[in-house]
């Protein structure tokens, strides 16, 4: 039996710890109900530090809407924490998290394949227009009803989520005005996104956006879909797109999101710190 395991087992009187603990949180938990969606959704939100200071009474503040933000095996807690930390040393600006749980990421974060295999052995794909209108039309009033936000809105994912963010930019970039997308998975029906990403550029918005953009030591056709999307980004150059492109060959598709969403965030909102 391992030491954590022991520790786990031992009784109150074994292990000197008295009482159910103090609880550590990061932020809170809500279920909205979705008429879109059709479903209740948990969503998890993480204020700056310095939110309930009233000398900071007066401020307004960017939001961060983090696909995969369940609680559990999803990302609220180690992205928000990094938010929340650089917040209040000024690596990056102070920022209120918006954590959306994932139910069925496969539907609600890809757009309907063409590939007869995805649609098989994944039938109930392509729904991420829906989910999209839910984050839109249904969970941002809700948020600048509820706190201070300075109308700056950006979107957050890795992988599938990742593809869902260079969807959302490619196709509606009046949405939202920044975007990270870590790893995202344009082998999705065969590549079609990334190859059609050059004439989505072409197709000018008023828009100003930003995106920043990285990908791990991963190669095939997650690497080919990435490299397709940077080639239609250099040759479609846009006074109202910002955008950089920072691989991490030290990472793995497992390892890259946090090192990568650090770097991501801090790029998109700058901080003080020197």
């Amino acid at each position: 039996m391992s030491a954590l395991a022991t520790v786990a087992s031992a009784s109150t009187q074994e292990t000197g710890f008295d009482g159910a603990g103090i609880p550590v949180d990061i932020g809170k938990g809500y279920r909205i109900t979705s008429h879109i969606l059709g479903d209740t959704r948990r969503v998890n939100i993480s204020l700056p530090t310095e939110y309930a200071d009233p000398a900071t009474a007066h401020k307004r503040y960017p939001v961060l809407y983090l696909l995969d933000g369940g609680d559990g095996w999803q990302d609220f807690a180690h992205i928000a924490s990094m938010v929340q930390q650089g917040g209040t040393w000024e690596a990056n600006a102070p920022v209120i998290v918006v954590g959306i749980e994932s139910k069925d990421r496969k539907a609600e974060l890809t757009t309907p394949s063409t590939d007869p295999e995805e649609i098989k052995t994944l039938p109930t794909s392509g729904k991420a227009d829906l989910f999209r209108r839910f984050m839109v039309e249904e969970l941002r009033p809700l948020v600048d009803a509820a706190y201070r936000t300075d109308g700056v809105n950006a979107v957050m994912g890795e992988s599938l989520a990742g593809l869902f963010v260079v969807d959302t930019f490619l196709r509606f970039g009046g949405q939202f005005q920044k975007y990270i997308a870590v790893s995202p998975s344009l082998w999705w029906d065969y590549g079609n996104l990334s190859k059609m990403s050059d004439s989505f550029l072409k197709t000018k918005t008023a828009t100003p956006r930003t995106l920043w953009l990285s990908i791990g030591n991963e190669g095939g056709t997650m690497q080919a879909g990435v490299d397709r999307l940077v080639t239609a980004l250099q040759n479609n150059p846009a006074e109202n797109i910002v955008w950089s492109y920072r691989p991490l060959k030290d990472e793995s598709h497992a390892t890259i999101y946090h090192p990568a969403a650090t770097q991501g965030v801090r790029f998109l909102f700058p901080g003080d710190a020197k």
